[in-house]
């Protein structure tokens, strides 16, 4: 027999728990006005209109609509049931459930049924690679490549790293875990032949599990051993219903903690870097699973850190990698910084040739600001001797000096342009302030596009398209304010025969009235878990985070019972008569529609008197 989580337990979990600091775990959030914001995690945007507010603890977002509690959060966020989320908030926060209430409520998931069976793939598959790479003899060569490269066996593990032998094993070993072919079909583990067999699309391979941001295994990537293979050098999963190659970001699941501690991610080329910075004891890195950072990727770095340092390889590709990254990254606001690598050298080798103590210093010492690597890779295959190279150089840098915002920063970097190449410094500042003035006007552009801005959302209640009525206005404000004021509620409730005109919000009423019956004092995120139904609960978040002053009256109260009460039954009259007008267009009857215009027009000028006064 199922126990479930006894109310008073949930309620110490919800009490002890401050929404913020959960959410802050997945989102970087800003302090603007009462409420903090940051990038929406459940759909991607460019300017934050995601809000948090610690009073109420509820959280809600203008564009998406999505809000509630901190277990709607972690529901919506990580697709769990209710039970799930209560005890993954628990666990975040450190908070001991009995055992009986874990397992009771184990089973109750709402992962996607195929996203399920793809990953318990992935992880069946994981087992076996590791299994062949520290315990088998045909897996020696690649866990004595791997000791080479100076991994311990402590990382290896904790990488869950692996090896996929030549032999096609990969099939016959789910087939003995009852997994089908149909859903082996659909993993990406395999390549289907024209006569429908399926061949193991890893093989001689160091194997690199990939997760999710929840941990979850969705992919590998594959690496040959021998550098001179005519193979690629790595082979990643292909699409597949929970593999994304555009969204995921190696090690994030593991970095995002120290990321959120430090508010900085170190951005790695490869996964070998990561690793290797884990090793010395850096573990706020992840890597891309391409060459180049992909727009889904730049939103999962900005709704949870502020700042990005970007440490590529220091060989010329390594070079242009980093710029291509700064200008993609440039185009957020996102503090950048690089770490650039000696000459040739990639962070993994670097490690090996002078250790993990030296690695973790070099990773706080090395870093330069954007500018400073520009004005060095702008010098690259360039000779700065002859009068052409100078002018192009000089016009790049500028260029880039304008987008500072800081004057005395701007002012240094002219000063250093006109020490270098004797030029007057009057003549490099005005040609920089054509570049500032077209800058601004390209940002004035952009910021007509991307209203609203942050810290200043459009507050679009309940349906985040239709505009509302008066009646329904004073609906949405006085379920604000007597939600806010135990005073304001208490005066409602005197009023005789009073109702909501609109069903769902009588509905809510009623399960208020039962709410503040039980209840001596109302809470926010308490009241979303006793609704219950969703479409109630994002209402009442609508309710909640509506603009209002937080000095409620009994005349303000009073002026929207009056509208309610006294309106609502001319707006229920005209949107009948008007239905019955076109259903007699619809029949043809002449003398009907005549006398229900005329009805209509009467209401009009009746509800007319009613606004005047």
């Amino acid at each position: 027999m199922l126990t479930m989580i006894p109310e008073e337990v949930i309620d110490q979990i919800r009490n002890e728990t401050n929404i913020a600091d959960v959410v802050g775990q997945f989102v970087s959030l800003k302090k603007s006005g009462s409420n903090l914001f940051g990038i929406c995690p459940f759909h991607n945007e460019n300017t934050a209109s995601f809000s948090v507010n610690e009073q109420k603890q509820i959280f809600h977002c203008f564009s998406c609509g999505r809000g509630g509690n901190v277990f709607k959060f972690m529901m919506e966020l990580e697709n769990l049931s209710y039970p799930e989320s209560v005890m993954r908030v628990a666990d975040m926060q450190g908070i001991e459930i009995p055992d009986q209430y874990k397992h009771s409520n184990k089973a109750k998931s709402n992962i996607n049924p195929v996203e399920k069976k793809l990953i318990d793939m992935h992880e069946l598959a994981t087992e076996l690679y590791s299994h062949i790479l520290m315990n088998t003899e045909v897996g020696q060569p690649a866990l004595d490549y791997l000791h080479e490269r100076g991994l311990t066996d402590d990382t290896i593990k904790f990488y869950r790293l692996g090896f996929a032998p030549k032999e096609q094993i990969l099939n016959k070993f789910l087939e003995n875990k009852k997994v089908q072919y149909d859903d082996m079909r659909k993993s990406g583990l395999f390549i289907e032949t024209d006569d429908g067999k399926l061949r193991d699309r890893f093989f001689d391979r160091i194997m690199f599990p990939i997760k999710n941001e929840f941990g979850n295994l969705i992919g590998f990537s594959g690496r040959v051993m021998d550098k001179n293979a005519s193979t690629a050098k790595y082979l990643n999963s292909p699409e597949t219903d929970i593999f994304n190659k555009r969204k995921v970001l190696f090690n994030l699941s593991d970095a995002k903690t120290t990321i959120q501690k430090q508010k900085n991610v170190i951005l790695f080329e490869g996964f070998m870097d990561v690793i290797s910075a884990y090793q010395s004891g850096v573990t706020n890195g992840i890597a891309s699973m391409g060459t180049s950072l992909t727009t889904e990727q730049i939103a999962t770095i900005k709704r949870l850190t502020p700042s990005v340092s970007v440490c590529y390889d220091g060989d010329a590709p390594g070079q242009n990698a980093i710029n291509r990254a700064l200008s993609l990254l440039g185009n957020t606001d996102l503090s950048l910084g690089v770490i650039q690598m000696p000459e040739g050298i990639d962070p993994d080798e670097y490690r090996k040739q002078y250790g993990e103590e030296k690695f973790a210093s070099y990773m706080h010492s090395a870093y330069e600001s954007p500018l400073s690597f520009k004005m060095r890779y702008f010098k690259l295959n360039r000779n700065l001797d002859n009068e052409t190279d100078q002018i192009s150089y000089i016009n790049d840098v500028l260029q880039e000096v304008a987008k500072i915002s800081d004057p005395l920063e701007r002012d240094i970097y002219v000063n250093q342009l006109s020490d270098q190449f004797n030029l007057n410094k009057l003549d490099l500042t005005n040609r920089m302030n054509t570049y500032i003035q077209k800058n601004n006007v390209n940002k004035s552009i952009q910021k007509s596009r991307d209203e609203p801005q942050q810290g200043h959302p459009v507050i679009q209640p309940i349906d985040n398209v239709r505009s509302h009525s008066k009646v329904e206005l004073a609906e949405l404000y006085l379920f604000n304010r007597i939600l806010m004021s135990r005073e304001m509620w208490q005066h409602l409730m005197s009023k005789d025969g009073f109702s909501f005109v609109d069903d769902d919000f009588q509905l809510l009423y009623t399960l208020a009235q039962g709410y503040m019956a039980t209840h001596d004092e109302y809470k926010s995120a308490e009241f979303q878990d006793f609704i219950k139904e969703e479409k109630l609960q994002n209402m009442l978040i609508n309710i909640e985070m509506l603009p209002l002053s937080d000095a409620p009256n009994k005349e303000e109260v009073d002026d929207y019972v009056n509208i309610i009460m006294n309106e609502a039954p001319i707006d229920v009259q005209l949107k009948n008569k008007q239905a019955e007008l076109n259903d007699a267009k619809k029949l043809g009857d002449v003398d009907k529609q005549t006398e229900l215009a005329m009805e209509i027009i009467k209401l009009q000028r009746q509800k007319q008197l009613n606004d005047r006064s």
